[in-house]
């Protein structure tokens, strides 16, 4: 007689299983778009683990003073810094060892294209941009945060906020192209923004640029999660 083995419960699968190499693993696929469905992420209780998320933090200053950058950009893969880049001057001042591997590649050469094409066009709105009741503690400064992140469904989700001396003024959901005002101050900004054309704009460079750009990363990642034949 074969004696009976023992059950396995559904908590127990669930530990085995979701071990966090195969989380990670079947996150990135998911975000990638080649997973079946998110249902079984939810089975293993994915819901509880953080989305992949792309970041780049831009920097203008209107009246820089001599020697000084007017233009900087911060990279950021699942807010872990990757990049640091001078738009003004078209040179990339570190890199981690992982985006080293993809500089050679032709969407990265894009992606710094993007970045100082960005870069020139924040500078132009920053040079007649007025606020309302505020004073700046120096020279006006741009703060700029575009994002894009991979939601546990695949989906991604995009969004650009915009600051000075490090309060948030503006915000704009790029899915669904909606501006808010968070400062009182930034509501002429935001209707000069929008009538300029400027919504469109962020919105394919978060949503379209950005989307490729994070997939190429999580691409990289994947492969090197990815066992290797002997």
């Amino acid at each position: 007689m074969v004696p009976p083995q023992a059950e396995t419960t559904i908590e127990e699968e669930k530990s085995i299983s979701a071990s966090p190499a195969l989380q990670e693993t079947l996150l990135l696929s998911q975000c990638l778009g080649s997973f079946p469905h998110f249902k079984i992420l939810r089975y293993f209780g994915f819901f509880s683990i953080d989305t992949h998320s792309f970041w780049y933090n831009f920097t203008i200053i209107r009246l820089p003073r001599h020697g000084q950058q007017w233009c900087e950009v911060q990279g950021q893969v699942d807010q872990k810094n990757f990049l640091s880049y001078d738009c003004g001057s078209d040179k990339v001042l570190s890199m981690r060892h992982l985006e080293e591997q993809l500089d050679a590649t032709d969407a990265w050469g894009k992606q710094l294209e993007m970045l100082r094409e960005v870069g020139q066009r924040l500078r132009l709105e920053l040079a007649d941009t007025e606020l309302e009741d505020f004073t700046p503690s120096g020279p006006l400064t741009l703060q700029a945060r575009m994002s894009c992140e991979c939601e546990i469904d695949g989906r991604i989700r995009g969004s650009w906020q915009f600051g000075f001396d490090g309060q948030k003024f503006l915000l704009l959901d790029s899915n669904n192209r909606k501006w808010t005002v968070v400062q009182a101050g930034a509501r002429r900004m935001k209707e000069k923004w929008e009538d300029s054309g400027l919504t469109m704009f962020f919105q394919v460079f978060s949503m379209g640029d950005c989307k490729s750009w994070l997939r190429d990363f999580l691409m990289h990642r994947k492969k090197r999660l990815e066992p290797t034949g002997n």
